[in-house]
């Protein structure tokens, strides 16, 4: 495996990561919001919220380009403000990965704080916890497996995100080889003809074993989260037989 190939599939690992500790607890707060809170044209925020799993991810792209960019206003305030300049890498590639990986992540566990008792917290409440504290030790515990389940699944996305990237990476014209993605590795490797398929390729089964990887252990969250559940629902199915 070449240098090239080498710094591409690091990156992408750096990335993963750092968006992982982004969009988690963004994750975390969001779909428990949405799964305990109610009021009138809530599901228009909830839309918003998934909106990006059914956008084109080149628009996320577009999107984070022309509003942080510095051409565009906000990103010309922020460079004036602050110094932050929107890059291919590390932010903009953090940026649209995050994007990208955080709803679907709030997909996957708002059905899981959907599932608690929300009886819990109140009881909580009345012993003295305060509402983080009750959350943080009842509620986060016994849906920890969908979080597992939550992360994983992220972790695979934001891997293999290429469309909004794609995008960054031709608007932002990163110059320098360690700045390059996997997923923009290898479209960058096909375009170098027949010499640049096995570099492609090599990223691709690198990839493939990444996703089959993260999204198994996935599975093995959901599977394991749901078996506790099951065995909650027990013992009230038995007294009610009985």
């Amino acid at each position: 495996m070449s240098n090239f190939e080498t710094a591409a599939l690091l990156l992408s690992l750096q990335v993963a990561l750092v968006t992982l500790l982004i969009a988690t607890p963004l994750a975390v707060l969001l779909a428990a919001v949405m799964a305990r809170t109610q009021w009138r044209g809530k599901f228009v925020l909830d839309a918003l919220i998934l909106l990006p799993i059914g956008l084109p991810p080149a628009a996320i792209g577009l999107g984070l380009f022309v509003g942080l960019g510095q051409d565009g206003s906000l990103g010309h305030w922020l460079y004036e403000a602050t110094g932050f300049s929107l890059r291919f890498f590390p932010a903009g590639a953090v940026l649209a990965a995050s994007c990208m990986t955080m709803p679907l992540m709030v997909r996957v566990l708002r059905p899981a704080f959907e599932a608690t008792d929300p009886m819990l917290l109140p009881v909580a409440r009345t012993l003295g916890a305060s509402r983080l504290r009750a959350f943080l030790s009842i509620t986060l515990p016994m849906a920890w497996p969908a979080v597992f389940s939550a992360m994983a699944l992220g972790l695979a996305a934001a891997w293999g995100e290429s469309g909004a990237t794609l995008v960054l990476a031709a608007t932002l014209q990163p110059h320098q080889t360690d700045d390059i993605t996997a997923p923009v590795a290898m479209v960058q490797s096909l375009l170098g003809g027949a010499r640049g398929e096995g570099s492609a390729l090599r990223l691709a089964l690198v990839s493939l074993g990444v996703a089959m990887t993260a999204v198994l252990l996935s599975e093995w969250g959901r599977v394991h989260w749901r078996r506790r559940w099951q065995a909650r629902l027990r013992p009230v199915g038995e007294a009610m037989a009985a």
